[in-house]
């Protein structure tokens, strides 16, 4: 089975990472391994990035002090290499031997495969979420209406990608930067479902991972990324003009409203622009 996997750091060190950790431990070779740094410290190749090229088949560094986009980031690793099965992470999962062993032998033709995700501090499940229920069970899965869940973890097939690039021309809206780029990916998917794609999907595997709503506050940084996010699926995601426009007014009115002038002008300046800032 031909990998390919991107997991990206962020103000830690390549050794801190719990996914980088768990990689380790890998039985399978991972066909190509890219670890992107997302800044804000540049890392270089050290003794724990040499460990992990002798245990998988290629693995590059790359640094982007910057914080370069997750939906650019996701798309690089799907449209430059050319494997079976493309695998995303952030730096805080805890990757198991059954997700490992799922991975590379019992995929049998799965287009997604969604891990149940489980939060690292609580050890609560928290996704998938299929037809508005907390999905409990395992195997392949029929009658989704909506399905929503993280994008750590995901496992998309070659068919799956070349099915989004001809409808969306990217796997990832890349007018989303951080907030935006999982649930938009979810939606995108559910209205291929809503026209009768026919994809296999399946939840068999598990993940422990860090969820910022459990263990994050509500920072002036997340805020902002709300709005972006908010204010984009707005104007991307409302079926039509009118509806986008209609959304648009009644978020403004909100922000209006409650005397937040400083977020009014970020979401007028984000519909115009129609893109978060750093893309």
């Amino acid at each position: 089975m031909n990998v390919a996997m991107v997991v990206i750091v962020y103000n830690k060190a390549l050794n801190e990472s719990t996914t980088l950790q768990s990689l380790l431990t890998f039985t399978h070779a991972i066909q190509e391994l890219v670890i992107v740094n997302n800044g804000p410290e540049q890392l270089d190749e050290d003794e724990f990035f040499f460990a992990l090229k002798q245990k998988h088949s290629q693995v590059y560094l790359e640094n982007y002090l910057q914080n370069k986009p997750l939906s650019w980031i996701y798309n690089d690793l799907i449209e430059k290499y050319d494997a079976d099965y493309y695998v995303l992470f952030d730096d805080d999962t805890i990757i198991n031997s059954q997700y490992e062993n799922h991975l590379f032998n019992t995929l049998d033709q799965t287009d997604i495969e969604f891990p149940k995700i489980f939060a690292r501090v609580e050890h609560v499940q928290h996704f998938p979420v299929l037809n508005n229920a907390l999905l409990k069970d395992s195997g392949e899965l029929s009658n989704i209406e909506t399905i929503f869940s993280v994008g750590s973890g995901l496992i998309l097939s070659k068919r799956l990608k070349y099915i989004f690039i001809e409808r969306f021309g990217h796997v990832f809206d890349q007018h989303f930067a951080f907030y935006g780029v999982d649930s938009t990916f979810f939606i995108r998917l559910n209205l291929l479902l809503s026209e009768n794609i026919p994809f296999k999907i399946t939840s068999c595997s598990y993940l422990n991972h860090g969820l910022s709503l459990t263990e994050e506050a509500l920072t002036p940084w997340r805020k902002r990324e709300f709005i972006y996010e908010n204010t984009l699926k707005v104007k991307y995601y409302s079926g039509n003009t009118f509806m986008a426009r209609l959304k648009f007014i009644r978020l403004m009115y909100r922000k209006l409203s409650h005397f937040e002038f400083s977020d009014l002008k970020l979401v007028i300046k984000t519909f115009l622009s129609g893109k978060h800032p750093r893309c």
